[in-house]
């Protein structure tokens, strides 16, 4: 890490929210190796809703599966309804799968970003820096409310010019080697049959 990158998180105030004690513990554990030591942790959606209401964080991180209110849904609620002492609340989200549908999701809810689990501490430090140093401005208009999503170029962030992650930089694709196959075809090759011999 670069000395223009160092952040002092020791007053910070995070928000855990996972139903996994589990997988709270491991987040918490990364937080704290960063030096962030005040940490409140909800097992879900709904009681991080209260908190949110009475508290307010520099910091949400939030299970995109969640039983009562997930991730998705949390985030979208803070970023149209909550008071504003927590409206821009930084907010990552964390899942076990990333589907692009999901991705998309995240990105449409207002997330500043989502993280794959498990949680690598390297990725989650980089994540925070970028959240802190990071100049994205907040749009608040009738279809969306939340970091501006809109990338100008097909390269990193100008605020990040060693790209979001280091595999993503512009490439050019080229045309398609054939049509997509259907799921019908998909399950075919992948389903187990009873071969006729």
């Amino acid at each position: 890490m670069q000395p223009s990158q160092y952040i002092n998180l020791d007053k910070a105030r995070a928000l855990i929210v996972d139903d996994n004690p589990q997988s709270q513990d491991i987040i918490v554990g990364v937080l704290t190796s960063f030096g962030l030591r005040n940490v409140v942790r909800k097992a879900g959606g709904l009681e991080a809703q209260d908190e949110l209401k009475y508290q307010s964080f520099d910091l949400v991180l939030a299970n995109g599966a969640l039983p009562d209110l997930d991730g998705y849904d949390l985030t979208r609620w803070l970023r149209r309804e909550a008071d504003e002492a927590n409206r821009m609340t930084p907010v990552i989200l964390l899942t076990s799968h990333t589907r692009r549908s999901l991705v998309e999701k995240a990105r449409d809810c207002g997330a500043n970003f989502i993280v794959t689990k498990p949680v690598s501490p390297a990725v989650m430090l980089e994540r925070i820096l970028w959240v802190a140093k990071g100049d994205r401005l907040f749009i608040e208009c009738e279809a969306y409310v939340g970091p501006d999503r809109r990338w100008r170029n097909l390269g990193p962030p100008v605020e990040f010019p060693d790209g979001r992650r280091r595999d993503d930089q512009s490439i050019e694709l080229g045309e398609a080697g054939g049509q997509n196959m259907s799921q019908d075809e998909l399950d075919a090759l992948i389903k187990p049959m009873r071969s006729i011999a």
